[in-house]
């Protein structure tokens, strides 16, 4: 049986439902397997190409396959470019025999879908097409955005008629949990869509470990780096307004980034004084003696870049919109937030009733 596993949009979550499912029915005795068709995260992993999605997720649920088959295809500029010049790619080959094996391991198969229901058209490789030639169920996973949602999931409810299991609704913002139980779950109901959960958003799968930003924005390191940057950012802010103005907002942030000048050392002080994870210097400027001080005894971990400040945010913020689930707490956290939020037992029921 095949649980291909949808989304409406980028980020969705689908690698953390993935995650999810395959431990939680893995604990309960089914044998699951992964298979990611396509793949947008190339990376190389002892000199090989690999998608970095498909390989974290077949390690953290102990699959045994070798990443090149856990993602059969990753997009790459040579492949883009190949499909520009209408080069015959053959791809589909490579896809079936790692289905093929992969579902011969498994009493469960998930297959990690595409960004949206057209993603990958260019290549050949339709999902919709994918979904009805290889008689997969269909499990989607909305960001709910209000109408925009309802547009969506009806839109892919109508392309996949019988296949399709229900919706899961992720990072439902608290003002919105009840209007999405009271509300959307029953206008659903009406038109035939289940709704097998509602994930709440949660401020330890919106976070960025130091390591991760330090990354992300090309960053040095200048203290805080001791335990290998896993300290968890929940929040940032810019500061760029006087020091009054800058603490009264520092204390109603907790676990928080802040983005300022390095010549803004009556910021970073402010900052020191409340619950604040990790300073970011922007302009190349390094922190003085007194800073690297409090910062060390304060446990805050001291970045600097090069770019200003504006610059740095814009990067912040970018990176804030593709958050992955890599960290351990991280995956502790949505595992336990799917269990409580996702019908799983219901969901595994419905795939071994429609296969």
């Amino acid at each position: 049986m095949k649980l291909y596993i949808a989304s409406t949009s980028e980020f969705a979550g689908k690698t953390l439902l993935a995650l999810a499912l395959g431990t939680i029915w893995k604990e309960a005795g089914v044998k699951v397997g992964y298979v990611k068709p396509l793949g947008k995260i190339p990376v190389m992993r002892e000199g090989r190409l690999v998608d970095g999605d498909a390989t974290f997720l077949a390690d953290a649920l102990a699959l045994d396959a070798p990443p090149e088959a856990v993602c059969p295809v990753v997009i790459t500029q040579d492949l883009v470019m190949a499909a520009w010049r209408g080069e015959e790619l053959r791809l589909r080959g490579r896809i079936s025999a790692a289905v093929r094996d992969a579902e011969a391991r498994s009493e469960v198969l998930l297959v990690g879908g595409t960004a949206n229901l057209r993603d990958g058209i260019f290549l050949g490789l339709s999902p919709l097409e994918f979904i009805v030639n290889y008689d997969c169920r269909v499990v989607l996973l909305d960001r709910f955005e209000g109408e925009k949602s309802m547009d969506q999931v009806l839109s892919a409810a109508d392309a996949l008629g019988p296949r399709f299991l229900g919706v899961v609704f992720n990072r439902v913002q608290p003002a919105q949990e009840k209007f999405v139980r009271e509300t959307v779950i029953p206008f659903f109901g009406t038109r035939g869509v289940r709704v097998l959960g509602v994930i709440p958003a949660d401020p330890v799968l919106g976070s960025v470990s130091v390591r991760a930003l330090a990354d992300s924005l090309s960053a040095s390191v200048v203290c805080g780096g001791e335990d290998g940057g896993k300290a968890m950012i929940e929040r940032f802010c810019v500061g760029a307004m006087d020091v009054e103005h800058a603490l009264r907002v520092f204390r109603g942030i907790a676990r928080k980034a802040v983005v300022t000048g390095g010549n803004r050392t009556d910021i970073q002080l402010a900052a020191l004084e409340t619950d604040t994870v990790c300073l970011v210097l922007t302009g190349g400027v390094a922190p003085n003696e007194l800073i690297l001080a409090r910062a060390r005894e304060k446990g805050v971990a001291v970045l600097t870049v090069a770019e200003d400040t504006m610059a740095t945010v814009d990067r912040f913020e970018n990176l804030l919109g593709r958050l992955r689930i890599r960290e351990p707490e991280k995956v502790r956290r949505g595992v336990d937030l799917v269990r409580a939020s996702v019908d799983t037992a219901g969901l595994l029921s419905l795939c071994r009733h429609d296969s």
